[in-house]
Protein backbone atom coordinates (compact mmCIF):
# COMPACT_ATOMS: atom_id res chain seq x y z
CA UNK A 1 0.00 0.00 0.00
CA UNK A 2 1.03 3.69 -1.00
CA UNK A 3 0.29 6.82 0.79
CA UNK A 4 -0.82 9.96 -0.55
CA UNK A 5 -1.30 13.27 0.51
CA UNK A 6 -2.83 15.74 -1.38
CA UNK A 7 -1.27 19.08 -1.00
CA UNK A 8 -2.07 20.81 -4.29
CA UNK A 9 -5.38 23.11 -4.16
CA UNK A 10 -4.77 27.16 -3.84
CA UNK A 11 -7.26 27.33 -0.64
CA UNK A 12 -9.03 30.58 -1.97
CA UNK A 13 -11.12 31.00 1.20
CA UNK A 14 -8.18 31.83 3.38
CA UNK A 15 -6.88 34.29 1.16
CA UNK A 16 -4.58 36.53 1.61
CA UNK A 17 -2.77 34.18 4.23
CA UNK A 18 -2.43 31.69 1.77
CA UNK A 19 -1.62 33.77 -1.42
CA UNK A 20 2.21 32.78 -1.24
CA UNK A 21 1.87 30.17 1.45
CA UNK A 22 0.20 26.10 0.74
CA UNK A 23 -2.47 25.49 3.50
CA UNK A 24 -1.31 22.38 4.22
CA UNK A 25 2.16 24.36 5.90
CA UNK A 26 -0.20 26.88 7.66
CA UNK A 27 0.74 26.45 11.51
CA UNK A 28 -1.43 24.95 13.85
CA UNK A 29 -0.02 25.46 17.84
CA UNK A 30 2.80 25.67 15.47
CA UNK A 31 3.32 22.52 13.93
CA UNK A 32 2.56 22.69 9.93
CA UNK A 33 -0.90 20.75 9.28
CA UNK A 34 0.74 18.06 7.08
CA UNK A 35 3.19 17.00 10.04
CA UNK A 36 -0.20 16.53 12.13
CA UNK A 37 -0.93 13.94 9.19
CA UNK A 38 2.61 12.32 9.12
CA UNK A 39 2.69 11.88 13.03
CA UNK A 40 -0.90 10.09 12.80
CA UNK A 41 0.54 6.88 12.43
CA UNK A 42 2.58 4.16 10.94
CA UNK A 43 1.54 5.52 7.37
CA UNK A 44 2.44 2.83 4.44
CA UNK A 45 5.07 3.01 2.04
CA UNK A 46 6.87 6.22 1.64
CA UNK A 47 4.50 9.04 1.79
CA UNK A 48 4.35 11.03 -1.52
CA UNK A 49 3.22 14.39 -1.28
CA UNK A 50 1.67 15.95 -3.89
CA UNK A 51 1.45 19.29 -4.67
CA UNK A 52 1.63 22.02 -7.05
CA UNK A 53 4.06 24.01 -9.75
CA UNK A 54 3.61 27.40 -7.46
CA UNK A 55 4.28 25.69 -3.84
CA UNK A 56 6.94 23.00 -4.68
CA UNK A 57 9.56 24.89 -3.13
CA UNK A 58 7.73 25.64 -0.19
CA UNK A 59 7.37 22.06 0.19
CA UNK A 60 10.97 21.80 -0.70
CA UNK A 61 12.10 23.98 2.11
CA UNK A 62 9.72 22.44 4.73
CA UNK A 63 10.91 19.26 3.87
CA UNK A 64 14.23 19.86 4.19
CA UNK A 65 13.60 21.32 7.55
CA UNK A 66 11.23 18.71 9.12
CA UNK A 67 13.29 15.62 8.03
CA UNK A 68 10.04 13.61 6.97
CA UNK A 69 11.21 10.86 4.20
CA UNK A 70 8.39 11.79 1.69
CA UNK A 71 8.53 11.73 -2.30
CA UNK A 72 7.36 15.35 -3.82
CA UNK A 73 5.93 15.10 -6.79
CA UNK A 74 5.25 18.43 -8.59
CA UNK A 75 1.67 19.09 -11.02
CA UNK A 76 2.33 21.46 -13.34
CA UNK A 77 -0.24 24.14 -12.30
CA UNK A 78 0.03 27.71 -10.64
CA UNK A 79 -3.17 28.98 -10.32
CA UNK A 80 -6.67 28.12 -8.86
CA UNK A 81 -8.36 27.60 -12.58
CA UNK A 82 -5.49 25.25 -13.71
CA UNK A 83 -5.47 22.72 -10.24
CA UNK A 84 -6.37 18.96 -11.00
CA UNK A 85 -8.86 18.21 -8.30
CA UNK A 86 -8.87 15.75 -5.44
CA UNK A 87 -9.50 13.20 -7.60
CA UNK A 88 -7.40 14.53 -10.91
CA UNK A 89 -4.71 14.77 -8.70
CA UNK A 90 -5.40 11.15 -7.71
CA UNK A 91 -5.21 10.27 -11.43
CA UNK A 92 -2.54 12.12 -12.17
CA UNK A 93 -0.53 10.46 -9.65
CA UNK A 94 -1.53 6.86 -10.44
CA UNK A 95 -0.85 7.45 -14.17
CA UNK A 96 2.60 9.23 -13.49
CA UNK A 97 4.18 6.71 -10.66
CA UNK A 98 2.21 3.69 -12.54
CA UNK A 99 1.16 3.43 -9.27
CA UNK A 100 -0.10 -0.74 -8.75
CA UNK A 101 -1.53 -1.07 -5.40
CA UNK A 102 -3.87 -0.27 -2.54
CA UNK A 103 -3.12 3.51 -2.02
CA UNK A 104 -4.41 4.86 1.26
CA UNK A 105 -5.20 8.98 -0.14
CA UNK A 106 -5.44 11.65 2.80
CA UNK A 107 -6.46 15.01 1.77
CA UNK A 108 -3.52 17.59 3.51
CA UNK A 109 -5.63 20.25 5.23
CA UNK A 110 -7.40 17.89 7.46
CA UNK A 111 -6.25 17.22 10.86
CA UNK A 112 -7.60 14.03 12.36
CA UNK A 113 -7.20 12.34 16.33
CA UNK A 114 -7.59 8.86 15.19
CA UNK A 115 -4.40 6.88 14.41
CA UNK A 116 -3.94 5.54 11.17
CA UNK A 117 -2.69 2.83 12.45
CA UNK A 118 -6.03 1.66 13.33
CA UNK A 119 -7.67 2.60 9.80
CA UNK A 120 -5.68 0.29 8.31
CA UNK A 121 -6.74 -2.44 10.74
CA UNK A 122 -10.29 -2.27 9.76
CA UNK A 123 -9.52 -2.09 5.78
CA UNK A 124 -10.41 -5.31 4.35
CA UNK A 125 -9.45 -4.87 0.65
CA UNK A 126 -12.96 -2.70 -0.03
CA UNK A 127 -13.06 1.30 -0.71
CA UNK A 128 -12.95 2.43 3.09
CA UNK A 129 -13.89 5.86 3.88
CA UNK A 130 -13.18 7.99 7.17
CA UNK A 131 -16.50 9.43 8.74
CA UNK A 132 -17.06 11.93 11.22
CA UNK A 133 -20.34 12.06 12.69
CA UNK A 134 -20.63 16.04 13.34
CA UNK A 135 -24.46 14.82 14.72
CA UNK A 136 -26.09 18.07 13.46
CA UNK A 137 -27.76 18.11 9.90
CA UNK A 138 -27.39 21.87 9.96
CA UNK A 139 -23.34 21.67 10.13
CA UNK A 140 -23.17 19.30 7.45
CA UNK A 141 -25.67 21.08 5.16
CA UNK A 142 -23.65 22.54 1.65
CA UNK A 143 -20.19 21.68 3.49
CA UNK A 144 -19.48 18.91 3.51
CA UNK A 145 -19.19 15.13 1.48
CA UNK A 146 -21.66 12.56 3.14
CA UNK A 147 -22.21 8.80 3.72
CA UNK A 148 -25.90 6.84 4.15
CA UNK A 149 -24.54 3.91 5.70
CA UNK A 150 -26.48 0.72 6.28
CA UNK A 151 -25.74 -2.05 7.74
CA UNK A 152 -22.31 -1.28 8.58
CA UNK A 153 -21.66 -0.72 4.49
CA UNK A 154 -21.98 2.52 2.99
CA UNK A 155 -25.11 2.81 0.82
CA UNK A 156 -24.94 6.30 -0.78
CA UNK A 157 -23.11 9.77 -0.95
CA UNK A 158 -24.06 13.03 -0.85
CA UNK A 159 -21.29 15.72 -2.19
CA UNK A 160 -22.00 19.07 0.07
CA UNK A 161 -26.01 18.46 -0.17
CA UNK A 162 -28.75 21.35 0.68
CA UNK A 163 -30.50 18.55 1.60
CA UNK A 164 -29.04 16.06 3.54
CA UNK A 165 -29.74 12.68 4.44
CA UNK A 166 -26.96 11.97 7.05
CA UNK A 167 -24.63 13.66 9.19
CA UNK A 168 -21.59 11.47 8.62
CA UNK A 169 -19.02 13.88 7.05
CA UNK A 170 -16.38 12.23 4.67
CA UNK A 171 -13.07 13.63 5.98
CA UNK A 172 -11.09 13.56 3.27
CA UNK A 173 -9.24 9.86 4.59
CA UNK A 174 -9.69 7.19 2.08
CA UNK A 175 -8.22 3.65 1.12
CA UNK A 176 -9.02 2.74 -2.49
CA UNK A 177 -7.98 -1.09 -3.30
CA UNK A 178 -5.78 -1.96 -6.68
CA UNK A 179 -8.53 -2.54 -8.31
CA UNK A 180 -10.49 1.26 -7.65
CA UNK A 181 -6.88 2.62 -9.43
CA UNK A 182 -8.15 2.38 -12.85
CA UNK A 183 -11.65 3.01 -12.42
CA UNK A 184 -10.17 6.36 -10.79
CA UNK A 185 -8.59 7.59 -14.29
CA UNK A 186 -12.10 6.37 -15.67
CA UNK A 187 -14.69 8.20 -13.76
CA UNK A 188 -12.34 11.66 -14.15
CA UNK A 189 -12.26 11.57 -17.38
CA UNK A 190 -15.62 11.13 -17.90
CA UNK A 191 -17.39 13.60 -14.77
CA UNK A 192 -18.54 16.84 -15.76
CA UNK A 193 -16.86 20.03 -14.97
CA UNK A 194 -17.06 20.89 -10.90
CA UNK A 195 -18.51 16.72 -10.62
CA UNK A 196 -14.97 15.48 -9.85
CA UNK A 197 -14.93 15.50 -6.31
CA UNK A 198 -14.06 12.29 -3.77
CA UNK A 199 -17.85 12.13 -3.16
CA UNK A 200 -19.24 12.09 -6.71
CA UNK A 201 -16.24 9.21 -7.10
CA UNK A 202 -17.72 7.33 -4.22
CA UNK A 203 -21.51 8.14 -5.02
CA UNK A 204 -20.49 6.60 -9.02
CA UNK A 205 -18.53 3.88 -7.47
CA UNK A 206 -21.79 2.73 -5.56
CA UNK A 207 -23.97 3.86 -8.54
CA UNK A 208 -22.71 2.10 -10.87
CA UNK A 209 -22.28 -1.16 -8.95
CA UNK A 210 -17.83 -1.10 -9.34
CA UNK A 211 -17.50 -1.71 -5.78
CA UNK A 212 -18.41 -1.75 -2.42
CA UNK A 213 -17.16 1.03 0.39
CA UNK A 214 -16.65 0.45 4.06
CA UNK A 215 -17.56 3.43 6.35
CA UNK A 216 -15.03 3.87 9.07
CA UNK A 217 -16.30 6.04 11.89
CA UNK A 218 -14.41 8.08 14.32
CA UNK A 219 -15.74 10.05 17.14
CA UNK A 220 -12.38 11.49 17.90
CA UNK A 221 -11.47 15.32 17.23
CA UNK A 222 -11.39 16.01 13.35
CA UNK A 223 -10.62 19.97 11.55
CA UNK A 224 -11.25 20.18 8.00
CA UNK A 225 -8.98 23.41 7.78
CA UNK A 226 -10.92 25.21 5.02
CA UNK A 227 -11.43 28.83 6.67
CA UNK A 228 -10.95 31.24 9.15
CA UNK A 229 -13.38 29.94 11.20
CA UNK A 230 -11.79 26.38 11.35
CA UNK A 231 -8.36 27.26 11.22
CA UNK A 232 -8.75 29.20 14.41
CA UNK A 233 -11.24 26.37 15.83
CA UNK A 234 -7.73 23.73 15.41
CA UNK A 235 -5.15 26.16 16.83
CA UNK A 236 -7.19 26.35 19.70
CA UNK A 237 -7.67 22.65 20.01
CA UNK A 238 -4.10 21.68 19.50
CA UNK A 239 -2.66 24.59 21.47
CA UNK A 240 -5.63 24.80 24.32
CA UNK A 241 -5.06 28.60 24.40
CA UNK A 242 -8.27 30.78 23.38
CA UNK A 243 -4.94 32.89 21.34
CA UNK A 244 -2.45 30.93 19.74
CA UNK A 245 0.38 33.65 19.27
CA UNK A 246 3.78 32.85 17.14
CA UNK A 247 7.46 33.63 18.05
CA UNK A 248 8.34 37.27 18.65
CA UNK A 249 4.53 38.83 19.53
CA UNK A 250 4.23 41.88 21.34
CA UNK A 251 0.38 42.83 22.78
CA UNK A 252 0.30 46.03 24.44
CA UNK A 253 -2.80 47.44 25.84
CA UNK A 254 -4.78 45.39 23.96
CA UNK A 255 -7.61 43.10 23.95
CA UNK A 256 -7.15 39.78 21.66
CA UNK A 257 -9.54 36.86 21.35
CA UNK A 258 -10.44 33.83 19.58
CA UNK A 259 -7.26 34.81 17.14
CA UNK A 260 -4.19 33.13 15.42
CA UNK A 261 -1.35 35.77 15.50
CA UNK A 262 1.73 34.77 13.79
CA UNK A 263 5.31 35.69 14.18
CA UNK A 264 7.09 38.67 14.27
CA UNK A 265 3.37 40.67 15.01
CA UNK A 266 2.65 43.87 17.03
CA UNK A 267 -0.66 45.07 18.19
CA UNK A 268 -0.86 47.95 20.33
CA UNK A 269 -4.06 49.79 21.59
CA UNK A 270 -6.47 47.33 19.59
CA UNK A 271 -9.54 45.08 20.32
CA UNK A 272 -8.62 41.94 17.85
CA UNK A 273 -11.49 39.16 17.93
CA UNK A 274 -12.19 35.94 15.00
CA UNK A 275 -9.26 37.30 13.42
CA UNK A 276 -5.95 35.43 11.84
CA UNK A 277 -2.51 37.92 11.53
CA UNK A 278 -0.59 36.81 9.12
CA UNK A 279 3.93 37.69 10.01
CA UNK A 280 5.36 40.75 10.45
CA UNK A 281 1.98 42.63 10.69
CA UNK A 282 1.69 46.16 12.67
CA UNK A 283 -1.45 46.95 14.69
CA UNK A 284 -2.45 49.98 16.85
CA UNK A 285 -5.90 51.52 17.60
CA UNK A 286 -7.72 49.38 15.69
CA UNK A 287 -10.68 47.57 16.21
CA UNK A 288 -11.16 44.04 14.25
CA UNK A 289 -13.12 41.48 14.20
CA UNK A 290 -13.32 38.11 11.98
CA UNK A 291 -10.41 39.20 9.48
CA UNK A 292 -7.51 37.64 7.37
CA UNK A 293 -4.86 40.15 7.71
CA UNK A 294 -1.76 40.14 4.93
CA UNK A 295 1.85 39.55 5.72
CA UNK A 296 3.47 42.54 6.32
CA UNK A 297 0.61 44.86 7.11
CA UNK A 298 0.61 47.97 8.74
CA UNK A 299 -2.90 49.09 10.26
CA UNK A 300 -3.09 52.78 12.48
CA UNK A 301 -6.09 54.87 13.02
CA UNK A 302 -4.68 57.93 11.99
Amino acid sequence: MKTIILAGGYARRLLPITADRPKPLLPVAGKPIIDYILASGSLPGRPIVSTNRRFSSQFETWQAKSGWDVELVVEGTTREEEKLGTVGAMAFLIDRLKIDEDILVVGGDNIFDFSIDDLIAAYQGRVLVALFDLNDLERVRGRYGVAIVEDDRVIDFQEKPQQPKSTLASTACYVYPKQALPLIGEFYRCAAAGKDAPGYLNEWLLKEKRLPIDPFVFDTGWYDIGDRASYIDANKRYSGCNTWTGENVIIEDSTVKDCVILDDVTIKECQITGCVIDCGCVLEGVTLERCLVKAGSIIRRT
